[in-house]
């Protein structure tokens, strides 16, 4: 919760209460027939403490022939990441019982918004997405759970988000990490194997799927909504294009991160710095430019780096923000080479001359174009080779 504001600390931990009781009184209520229960959670007293803090006369009776709906619990976003601010949204993904039907699922969209609604009251914003495992793992997924984004031909890309970003919070936890990254494509079957020896009970994990194969499809449908994006938000586009450009190069042996996050989890290698989500996709793009000798794209996207972070290393501000995330980026930019000059500059974008300000916003502009022309042509050339 380091470095969190108290708004965003106090919406994290009561989260998984909100979705485990159904109380009139508390933030989300619907109804008592709502589904609830999250599975094996249980409240410790920090959280109830928040929870009377909020409803004073609440009081929580534990159940144990309470059903447990929701599977479990997982934020997504840049919350405990090196891009973390007190002003960064979450987005939660929820993953309940495949069995639920309509009425049910409709009742738990209405608790989401409500919840949603409340979390902006208190000055944070927050999202929930209802996802049923059983769909999302062949690749179905409701549409308007992600408005505008093409997710049902990004599936994979998705996935391979999720696994190396989100943060669980309460529930089962994702099957994939019991298999290891050398029978990713043996997933099936290792994870059967698994839950017939009764090595891992079936009521304890979530499958969502695999990563053992990427389709190509996905890199260009990929490239164009980070375009879209691209408009509020360039310098996250930025890097998450040049990714989807690095993965379409490495196709059809495309390695993701997630597996390789998965594979230093295994092995013990855990520098937290370096698995940091945006330390990681840095990694890979620098890697990649580096083989091909693109010095001048490397720098551009050091900068959008270090923009997107947005913690301030010169001036009056360079005190502010957390301590690790700071000293981080002090890390990566003394690698850099950059001088005191450059972080200065950068630090002082807002004072910028408009002629200024339009040269760094065409150079984002032309590299969000190369990537997405690479990432055009490779879509031809994979056509062609199919026809």
């Amino acid at each position: 919760m380091e470095g969190l504001a108290p708004r965003q600390q106090s919406l994290l931990s009561l989260l998984a209460l909100f979705f485990h009781v159904n109380h009139p009184l508390m933030p989300g209520y619907v109804t008592d027939c709502t589904p609830a229960g999250v599975s094996g959670y249980e409240p410790d007293a920090s959280t109830l403490a928040i929870a009377r803090h909020l409803v004073g006369d609440f009081s929580f009776k534990p159940c144990s022939q309470q059903p447990q709906s929701i599977h479990g619990l997982f934020l997504m976003g840049s919350l405990g990441t090196l891009a973390q601010t007190d002003q960064s949204d979450m987005d939660v993904w929820i993953c309940h019982d495949p069995y639920l039907g309509e009425p049910a699922l409709q009742a738990l969209r209405s608790k989401c918004r409500r919840l949603e609604l409340w979390a902006a009251s208190q000055g944070s914003e927050a999202h929930f997405y209802l996802i049923d495992a059983q769909r999302f793992a062949r690749g179905e997924r409701d549409v308007q759970l992600y408005p505008g984004n093409s997710c049902t031909t990004q599936h994979n890309l998705l996935l391979d988000e999720f696994y190396r970003t989100a943060i669980w919070l309460a529930g089962r936890t994702p099957l994939w990490w019991w298999v290891p990254v050398n029978e990713e494509a043996q997933h099936d079957e290792f994870a059967r194997t698994l839950l017939n020896k009764g090595l891992i009970g079936a009521g304890e994990v979530i499958d969502l799927g695999h990563l053992a194969h990427i389709p190509s499809g996905e890199f260009l449908g990929a490239g164009l909504w980070q375009l879209f994006k691209g408009i509020d938000s360039p310098y996250k586009s930025l890097l998450k294009l040049l990714l989807i450009e690095v993965y379409a190069s490495e196709h059809p042996q495309v390695h993701c991160l997630s597996l390789g996050f998965k594979q230093a989890v295994y092995a013990d290698q855990l520098n937290l710095d370096e698995l940091d989500p945006y330390v990681v996709v840095y990694r890979r793009i620098e890697h990649y430019l580096k083989a091909c000798g693109d010095l001048r794209r490397l720098e551009l996207v050091r900068r959008s780096l270090y923009l997107k972070v947005n913690c301030n290393l010169t001036g009056s501000a360079a005190q502010r923000g957390v301590p690790w995330q700071r000293q981080l980026l002090e890390r990566l930019t003394k690698e850099w080479g950059w001088d005191e000059c450059l972080l200065a500059s950068l630090d002082n974008r807002s004072q910028w001359q408009v002629e200024q300000a339009c040269h760094e916003r065409l150079a984002l502009a032309r590299e969000l174009s190369v990537s997405y022309r690479f990432l055009s042509r490779f879509a031809c050339i994979e056509q062609a080779a199919v026809m």
